[in-house]
């Protein structure tokens, strides 16, 4: 599933940070609930990945390395909800028909296992 801020043209994963304390897989529930208003649960971690490739800077010249945890979910219940106060619209997409991407992301993390 893709996502598409209310400030943005490009699509981008259903993502966010860890808040003090958190921990990753309910730091993704928690996202998941926040911007598409279902309740999710983890199955299983797909990839991992990070690097240089993952480098970013901030208008104000501040940088840092994203690490980037791909999680296979289940939907357990909710109701998907776009045009909420995160996301504008939200989509499930084919992986031979992908919309344009807002971040930097490896083609292979859109493909099947």
């Amino acid at each position: 599933m893709f996502g598409r801020k209310h400030n943005q043209i490009n699509w981008g994963l259903i993502a966010g940070a860890i808040e003090l304390g958190e921990t990753t897989a309910p730091a993704m529930v928690r996202e998941a609930w926040e911007e598409t208003g279902l309740i999710i649960e983890p199955e299983k971690v797909i990839r991992i990945y990070g690097g240089e490739e993952q480098r970013f800077t901030y208008s104000n010249g501040h940088q840092v390395e994203y690490l980037t945890i791909i999680f296979e979910c289940s939907i357990k219940s909710g109701q998907l909800t776009s045009d909420n106060e995160e996301m504008k619209d939200l989509q499930f997409f084919p992986e031979n028909e992908l919309p344009p991407i807002a971040n930097k992301y490896p083609d292979y993390i859109f493909t099947s296992n």
